[in-house]
């Protein structure tokens, strides 16, 4: 049965600075829990924490090891996380192996950032909760992945959508080694969502499709839906007008006319 009270209970969100992170922890703080925002900059953070007097801002790089296991303790002294949401993620602008336009081609920077942040970040907040998890008789863990981990989508780029099959692969790996130790594992694989990672793509959506796309306070109640059943979940959400594992030619077009995948005229 869903559970929607969560009063003194205590939620982290990672990625707590950015639009789903920041829908998310207002919405635990919404049921009454004591939740901790994970991020990289105290400025993002403070957004968040102005929402509510539950929100606790915690600078942490879910990539660093060292900061994720300081930003633990903080936690920690206030009691064993009930929840970790996971919402921390990342994209580059150079997402291509090949391209007539150099600065479209992913760097071996944008592939390192990419896959420690998007992959590694992953297991360093699970491995950083589960001890505790475990100890206290268990836990809820939910990952956000992506569609673009599950299918193929034009414009999310190689890295990105490596990293998020990555991703898919890890949980998919975990669930029955947590579950075993009492915590259930999830995974969120939301289609287009007008997060700032869209500030990141080569080229901008029109204001009619960013208003499409699944909007930050969706995912945040997606969030709380999964974390707040007992048992795990595999949840795939879409905006009406994407079908799974790609886009539309009404929709898809443009975008591969903007990316430029062809040499025009070609």
């Amino acid at each position: 049965m869903q559970e929607t009270d969560w009063t003194n209970r205590i939620v982290i969100v990672t990625g707590g600075g950015g639009g789903m992170g920041q829908a998310a922890a207002r919405r635990f703080a919404e049921a009454g829990a004591t939740t901790f925002v994970f991020g990289r900059t105290l400025e993002s953070l403070d957004e968040a924490a102005a929402a509510s007097p539950l929100i606790v801002p915690v600078v942490c790089d879910v990539a660093d090891p060292a900061s994720v296991a300081t930003a633990m303790e903080t936690v920690l002294a206030r009691g064993v996380p009930a929840a970790l949401i996971h919402t921390a993620g990342i994209n580059t602008p150079d997402r291509f192996m090949a391209h007539a336009d150099p600065a479209r081609i992913a760097s071996h920077d944008s592939w390192r950032r990419v896959m420690d942040i998007n992959v590694l970040g992953v297991a360093n907040m699970i491995q950083a909760v589960a001890g505790p998890m475990a100890a206290n008789g268990g836990g809820r863990i939910v990952v956000v992945s992506s569609t673009a981990g599950h299918g193929f989508d034009s414009f999310a780029g190689v890295p990105y959508t490596a990293s998020k099959w990555a991703v898919h692969g890890l949980l998919f790996t975990a669930r029955p080694q947590l579950a075993a130790h009492g915590i259930v594992i999830s995974e969120y694989a939301p289609g287009e969502a007008y997060t700032p990672l869209v500030d990141k793509r080569p080229v901008r959506p029109t204001e009619e499709h960013l208003a499409a796309m699944i909007h930050a306070d969706d995912c945040g109640e997606a969030l709380f839906f999964i974390a707040s059943q007992p048992h795990s979940m595999a949840m795939i959400q879409l905006p009406a007008y994407q079908p799974f594992g790609g886009m539309p030619p009404q929709i898809g077009a443009p975008w591969l006319e903007g990316l430029e995948i062809r040499p025009k005229g070609s």
